[in-house]
This record gives C-alpha cells, structure tokens and sequence, in this order.
C-alpha cells in the first residue's frame, strides 16, 4: 500500500510541530537535565523526582515519541534518557548506525555493513570495540532500580508493525490487526506484565525467550539482563494513543 502525498504532508507537518513543542520543552529550566553517552552518541538526561521508571528515547526521528517524554515528565516522577540527534542513524568511529542496534556486537557488525559501503576489518572491529567498552556502564546508567521498568517508546512511519514482532514472540495478545491499529503495541519481557498488558485495549507481544542472532535491539538486552522492559510503539503522530498506553503502564504495572 502507498501513502497519498496528503498523508505524507500530514506526516512532516506534524514532525515540524513536534521539533518546536519538543525544543520548547528541552529549554525549561523546571527539570534537572545532564548527559550520557555511549561510544561518542550523547543522550540527554532529564530527572523529576523519585520513580522507579526509567524512559528511553532512542530514533531521534521519532518525535512523537520525544514530545510525549518530555510532556509526561512535566507532571510525573521518573528519569529519561533522550537521544542527543534528530535523525534515526547515529555516527560511530566516522560510520552511520542505527542507535538501537548497538546492544549486541552482532547486531551492530551487521547493522554498519548494510549502511556503509566497503568498511574495513580494522575499522568495523575498531567501531565495533568502541561501542563494547562503554556497552555495560551505559546500560547500568539507565537500568532502573531492582524490579523497575525500562520504557521505551518508539514511532513507526511505513510498514513495521506488530506483524514484524509476532514471529520473534512467545504469546500474542491481538485487540485489533487492522490498518492503523496493527502499528501500536506493547512489546513486553515480563511474563507478568504481560498478564497485565493484555487486558488493556492495546495490541500486545511477550518475547520472554532468547533467540538466536538478535538484532541487537535494547529490548533483547533487557532481556539477557533480566530487566523488565516494555516498548511502547506507534504509529508516528499518534501522541494521544501513545499517551494512553503509557498512560496504563503507569497506572497499572508497579
């Protein structure tokens, strides 16, 4: 199915308006705001009180998502980490590579060679090294307390969906698998949480088991860590729908 020109209109007038509520936000001096990095790609921390959440904005071209963050950390305790860069790759050691493919040093090897033509041995090894030294102290720094949640919030624009996500998945939990409601959903690595999730009205996925070459993703690594973890996903635009998902982890998982 193509998108009609009105639709992708839509699409980057509404990512306008959030680069202008979002650098609005990112200016108030109410929350307490610091940097963490990891292999050179800065995130953007900001606290408001005590919580045992800890949010994660990872594709700087998501920002629906970033609106919602920044918005929910106006009124709600947590600390969120916010990825220092506006669009979806990052550069590491000179290459392009997507942020949510460096949790595995398999995943980011494969991720550099399909988005960089002729890379090196020496230099994807060199990369690849850069982004293990700081892999586990990144992750410790955003990992919440024992038994907390790691959320990550995410955007979808074409065609990913929850039908990418049902073959890497133990249990299903399907509400509606229609065009658009197929592109919001919980991805989840908590048995019990699940169990939670899929009474709400949301689509669902629980991927509690290890897989074989995994794409390097941050969920996989929560998992390896045995952090809970949940991934809230949209379709990009659709704050008020991500606004209610978050909405009923909050108000519903502990």
């Amino acid at each position: 199915k193509v998108d009609s020109p009105l639709c992708t209109l839509l699409e980057y007038l509404f990512l306008f308006y959030c680069i202008i509520i979002a650098t609005i936000y990112a200016n108030d001096k109410d929350q307490k705001n610091d940097f963490l990095s990891i292999a050179g790609i800065k995130f953007e921390i900001i606290e408001n009180g005590e919580s045992n959440r800890r949010l994660v904005w990872i594709h700087g071209d998501e920002k629906t998502a970033e609106l919602l963050i920044r918005k929910h950390l106006k009124k709600n305790s947590g600390t969120a980490y916010l990825i220092n860069n506006i669009e979806r790759e990052v550069v590491v050691n000179g290459f392009l590579l997507d942020p949510n493919r460096i949790f595995t040093n398999d995943g980011a090897k494969r991720n550099i060679i399909k988005l960089n033509n002729n890379v090196s041995k020496l230099e994807l090894n060199k990369t690849l090294e850069l982004i293990s030294n700081d892999r586990e102290a990144f992750f410790e720094s955003i990992s919440p307390p024992d038994g907390g949640l790691l959320i990550a919030l995410h955007n979808n624009i074409r065609n990913y969906s929850i039908k990418n996500e049902i073959p890497l998945s133990t249990e299903v939990s399907l509400k509606n698998n229609n065009h658009p409601d197929h592109h919001n959903f919980f991805i989840c690595t908590n048995r019990e949480d699940y169990n939670l999730l899929k009474k709400s009205p949301f689509n669902v996925v629980l991927q509690d088991k290890i897989i074989e070459n995994d794409d390097g993703s941050l969920s996989w690594y929560a998992l390896k860590k045995n952090v809970r973890f949940i991934n809230i996903e949209t379709r990009l635009g659709y704050l008020t729908t991500q606004s209610k998902m978050l909405k009923y982890v909050n108000e519903n998982l502990f």
